[in-house]
């Protein structure tokens, strides 16, 4: 028969003390790995967010440069940013291997795209700083068309902002190549990050 008072025996003061250590090691290593995976969510959720920002601004590039004017809409030779060139400015028919809608300057890409109810619109993309900035004009239907003056930042921390042409026959080009009649039938936009070291690029097909 068990004696009564031991029976009530309860715990040592060495037995609480290595309890106590034990629940506080397992607090410190609980709160750690809820801290680590905070963490991790937070950059996961930054890195996303950066992604689908990156991914809208290709997007929008590929929309404006697919709306680009083409021959029949704007005579080779007509467009500049702001209006038409005089005879003294056009530049020799083989200089550029894009479309009459389409100009690259860098670091400036300059569409003229179909705006609506039938009219034309001018569209700047341009880098300022470390910043990837949009601009569009007032539609209208006949040049000069208005420059396209509010820009908005629509990427920040761009290193770099390039473009470059696809020419039947000769692979990837400059977007100027004297001496070539062939038109280009794509193009590669290339954005390098600041920071990361990455390059992203879009091809987009030209109509």
């Amino acid at each position: 028969m068990m004696h009564p008072r031991a029976a009530q025996r309860g715990f040592t003061l060495l037995e609480v003390l290595i309890t106590l250590t034990l629940m506080a090691v397992l607090s410190l290593l609980s709160w750690r790995a809820l801290d680590t995976t905070a963490r991790s969510s937070e950059h996961l959720q930054a890195s996303a967010e950066a992604t689908m920002a990156l991914l809208r601004v290709l997007g929008q590039v590929e929309s404006d440069l697919a709306g680009h004017a083409g021959d029949t809409a704007l005579p080779e030779g007509t467009f500049r940013p702001g209006g038409a060139m005089s005879s003294s400015e056009r530049p020799a028919p083989d200089a550029s291997v894009l479309p009459p809608g389409i100009r690259w300057q860098p670091p400036r890409l300059t569409i003229v795209r179909a705006g609506q109810d039938g009219r034309w619109q001018e569209v700047v993309w341009q880098l300022e700083s470390d910043r990837l900035v949009r601009a569009a004009g007032l539609p209208a239907i006949a040049l000069p068309l208005p420059e396209a003056r509010e820009g908005e930042t629509l990427l920040a921390g761009v290193h770099a902002f390039t473009v470059r042409a696809w020419v039947p026959g000769q692979g990837w080009s400059p977007t100027t190549a004297p001496g070539t009649a062939v038109r280009a039938r794509g193009l590669e936009i290339a954005l390098a990050l600041a920071g990361t070291g990455e390059t992203f690029r879009k091809v987009v097909v030209l109509p």
